[in-house]
């Protein structure tokens, strides 16, 4: 990317990691390689194996869990299910047929609210290998969850070493929330993109990761962060170095939500049509941060009554995991693995929206796009503790995609969904 490129920052505290920017075999001052080694591509690929084969293995642990639905309800087609349910109908609506050319009412809800970058996937995916939408859908998200580990490894591997990066991802595939990274979810998109462009800046891969905030800011409202992080690292580099690259970045990522906003102008009158749109949904909108506490008063308040409505047990769980990982994170910084700004302004700002919602049905699924916070449990994760850890989640995750997958064939007494 030219001379503003610059090493790896040093990760001494949190052990050595694999440098995936040395030169190429021949460059001045590389060792010569043994004929019997083999490629360098293989080395450089081979820590990837990790990320991904846990990612597999907690989609393993999704699949088992649709069958035991399945099992109790043979009328369920788990994989059409999972790939048009709750807000994945939304993103198959605008795959099929675009944006309205006004805003109203279609169903407890409006297209408007949903960003284009996901159904633009699945329009393509569908186009490309003849599958139907729902199944294109769930394809692309398995997909992107895939490509969400790795991108969120290779960008915890970059500042704090592989070490905690491992565990990190391991944490995030077996959230009890990333059941929706086998759903028509935009989740695995968001991740890609957000990670990806956090390891872009601490490399100062500049154009990359600008590019990786304009496909952010696409997928959907959390994306205004990346643009953020773009800025705060670029301006000290533009301000002191009086470097070119940073300034282009900064100019370029916010390209993405501008370009929404201008098609949304042009069609129904309304730059924000995504925010207007929220209205149809039962008065739904941001309360900034007062859903979780409200759920948190009623259960001091009500005790073991309130674990009648799973919405608000979920809310404080996701309460106190965002809670001590912050608090992880502050300790962390304080014995030197310091965690750069532009990382404090992604997880300040998704932790706050992630908590502002109208209905607290989905606050558990929001608070994954902090995936900083899993870094702190990761930093304290002692060996001798991953697999009962990890245990307890993945059936928490499993438990969560059979009462998702039953709620949608039988009542349940409360509707549950992400």
């Amino acid at each position: 990317m030219g001379d503003d490129l610059a090493p790896a920052p040093s990760r001494e505290a949190s052990g050595t990691a694999l440098d995936l920017s040395s030169a190429s075999p021949g460059t001045g001052g590389a060792p010569p390689l043994d004929r019997e080694s083999p490629p360098r591509w293989r080395d450089r690929l081979a820590p990837l194996l990790r990320p991904c084969g846990y990612y597999v293995l907690s989609r393993v642990a999704v699949f088992f869990a649709a069958l035991v639905a399945k099992w109790l309800f043979p009328k369920l087609h788990a994989i059409s299910t999972m790939g048009s349910i709750w807000d994945g109908r939304w993103y198959l609506m605008i795959a099929r047929h675009g944006y309205p050319h006004r805003l109203f009412n279609e169903g407890d809800g409006s297209r408007w609210a949903f960003f284009p970058a996901f159904p633009a996937v699945i329009r393509g995916l569908a186009s490309v290998t003849g599958l139907s939408y729902p199944d294109a859908a769930v394809l692309a998200a398995l997909a992107f969850g895939l490509t969400s580990a790795v991108a969120i490894w290779l960008a915890v591997r970059e500042v704090f070493g592989p070490v905690i990066a491992d565990r990190a991802v391991l944490l995030y595939v077996f959230f009890p929330a990333a059941y929706v990274l086998s759903m028509a979810y935009t989740e695995g998109l968001f991740l890609t993109a957000a990670a990806g462009c956090l390891f872009a800046l601490s490399r100062r891969y500049w154009v990359t990761a600008a590019l990786f905030a304009v496909l952010a800011s696409l997928t959907r409202n959390f994306g205004v962060f990346l643009i953020l992080c773009v800025l705060v690292a670029a301006a000290p580099v533009v301000w002191k170095e009086r470097k070119v690259r940073p300034l282009v970045a900064a100019a370029i990522s916010p390209l993405g939500l501008l370009a929404f906003m201008a098609y949304g102008w042009k069609l129904v009158g309304t730059p924000v049509a995504f925010l207007t749109a929220q209205k149809f949904w039962q008065g739904a909108h941001f309360i900034w941060f007062e859903s979780a506490l409200y759920s948190l008063r009623d259960l001091l308040l009500h005790g073991a009554h309130t674990l009648s409505s799973p919405q608000d047990v979920l809310t404080v769980g996701a309460l106190l995991f965002a809670y001590l990982g912050l608090a992880l994170l502050v300790r962390m910084h304080r014995t030197g693995l310091v965690m750069p700004s532009f990382w404090w302004v992604f997880t300040i700002g998704t932790v706050l929206t992630a908590f502002s919602p109208f209905f607290p049905n989905s606050i558990l699924r929001y608070t994954m796009a902090s995936f900083p916070l899993f870094v702190a449990f990761a930093w304290k994760l002692k060996p001798a503790w991953e697999g009962a850890v990890v245990g307890s989640l993945a059936i928490a995750q499993g438990a969560l995609t059979i009462i998702v997958l039953i709620g949608l064939v039988h009542p349940l007494p409360i509707p549950f969904y992400p």
